[in-house]
């Protein structure tokens, strides 16, 4: 089987870039689809990271407003895991490293790769590189992201029964979802030292509240 792009026009560019393409590819019965236009948004590869530490069975995911989720008619305050752009340059190592101590003020002890994943093949080209990081949740404290993006994230404390239940109570983001279950099939992570315990508790259910669209 065999597919060709024949030409890549840029219809559009700005946050992302959309591209107009002409494509033409083999059909499983025989014979040629012909031209055929296909538009695809594209931008850099992402690195995303699920924050879990194995001494207290907790993860850390963080909250933010997403203006996708806003425009679906969804809580816009998604909750959601450490991820970001991987820049010119840098590796999907470099960039969640990058990412983690931006959104979350912690330093992982331990990187394990899940997957690479393409997010939305229909309508785009981006690819996610997903991790999932050992880090210690009692270091975790107030809110995070860098000024000049705008950005204002909060890093919320989860027991993992509570982060995984959440998949079947509330939209996630597609990431957050496959990291979780994920998560919730393997014991690879290296134990942290067991933080002093703290109150506390329904952390998610605190975080939810809401929103006039």
């Amino acid at each position: 089987m065999k597919a060709s792009i024949l030409r890549i026009d840029a219809a559009y560019r700005g946050f992302f870039e959309l591209r107009r393409l002409t494509v033409e590819h083999d059909l499983f019965d025989g014979g040629s689809s012909g031209p055929l236009l296909r538009e695809v948004l594209h931008r850099s590869d992402v690195a995303a990271a699920l924050l879990y530490d194995a001494g207290t069975d907790k993860v850390v995911l963080v909250e933010q407003y997403r203006a996708g989720a806003h425009l679906a008619g969804e809580n816009p305050w998604l909750i959601d895991i450490v991820a970001g752009r991987i820049e010119a340059g840098q590796t999907p190592l470099d960039t969640i490293r990058r990412e983690i101590a931006e959104e979350s003020g912690l330093t992982p002890t331990a990187i394990v790769p899940i997957g690479v994943y393409l997010t939305a093949p229909h309508l785009s080209s981006e690819r996610v590189h997903l991790y999932c990081a050992a880090v210690d949740t009692g270091s975790v404290a107030g809110c995070h992201g860098l000024a000049h993006e705008t950005e204002d994230i909060r890093p919320l404390v989860l027991a993992r029964s509570e982060a995984l239940a959440a998949m079947a109570t509330q939209p996630l983001s597609l990431w957050a979802g496959l990291a979780l279950a994920w998560l919730d099939n393997e014991q690879r992570i290296p134990p942290l030292p067991q933080p002093l315990p703290r109150e506390g508790g329904g952390e998610l259910d605190r975080a939810r509240g809401g929103v006039d669209g």
